[in-house]
């Protein structure tokens, strides 16, 4: 069994314990780790690697990551047979690439959700969504057997929950996502393909049946609301949870230009009930 080295301690001021629930945003604080394998799956070396050299993509001006094969052990090493198989010039590493939070609050209950917006990853490689809670009693083994742990689909919403007897005080909490395969010439990447997640927007809406229509998405200066009534109030929320503007809609608009670039959430109140969306500022 492979031993992940850990952070500890860290606290995202994009996510609440209190809420019980972690989404998908570019936003956290995504840790990289890379464990290594020969072609017949013999544990060669695990250690903490830089998201970006993972080969994953963290986009927080869209709000999405974006999943690929590993390709730099490749491209930087091509005439290294440990790297590259010098006769057939294919990959020849297994490699298992970790992009993960570690966000605390043992002993609650938690569930890491996202969209799979496309998933085009070659089906030689995997990817998949988890919650893990490592062991450091036990060589740091995930306590939940991988349980937790489930494939990305091929488009649309992804859930997983974990209860709080199940991340108990002095475990190691995860959330995030791993792909694994052989590490690939970068001249492949359009045909090996990729997987683009951005967040959730399940429960959003569930005090209304209809989803907050905001338009054009993203937006540069003007955003249209949805709505019939056309001088509710607003709130706009940034993903640190502070309310950036607020006021009454002039005829179903609000004017964003002073915004800085991000993603939103977009507060409407009618009538007692609040509906919200959400909307990135170009």
């Amino acid at each position: 069994m492979k031993r992940i080295l850990l952070l500890t301690g860290l606290f995202l001021g994009t996510f609440s314990m209190a809420q019980n629930t972690a989404n998908s945003t570019a936003f956290h604080p995504w840790i990289g780790y890379m464990n290594c394998f020969d072609l017949s799956n013999n544990y060669v070396f695990g250690d903490f690697w830089g998201v970006p050299d993972l080969r994953t993509d963290v986009d927080s001006t869209l709000d999405q990551i974006t999943l690929y094969p590993n390709f730099n052990t490749y491209a930087d090493n091509t005439g290294d047979p440990f790297w590259v198989d010098q006769t057939t010039m294919t990959g020849a590493k297994i490699m298992e690439a970790s992009t993960f939070v570690e966000p605390g609050g043992n002993g609650q209950d938690l569930t890491f959700k996202g969209n799979v917006q496309s998933n085009t990853l070659d089906a030689a490689y995997t990817a998949k969504y988890f919650i893990k809670a490592l062991d450091p009693a036990n060589g740091y083994q995930d306590a939940l057997g991988g349980s937790k742990m489930f494939d990305l689909p091929a488009s649309g919403e992804f859930s997983v929950t974990a209860t709080g007897t199940e991340l108990a005080a002095g475990l190691i909490v995860q959330f995030g996502f791993v792909v694994m395969g052989v590490n690939a010439n970068p001249a492949d990447e359009q045909t090996l393909g990729n997987v683009v997640i951005v967040p959730s927007t399940l429960g959003l809406d569930e005090k209304d049946a209809d989803a907050l229509d905001i338009y054009p998405n993203p937006a540069t200066d003007i955003i249209n609301v949805g709505t019939t009534n056309t001088s509710a109030q607003y709130s706009i929320v940034a993903v640190d949870g502070k309310i950036v503007k607020s006021g009454t809609l002039e005829n179903g608009s609000v004017n964003i230009e002073n915004l800085n670039e991000g993603v939103y959430l977009f507060n409407l109140y009618n009538e007692g009930s609040v509906r919200t969306s959400r909307f990135v500022k170009k």
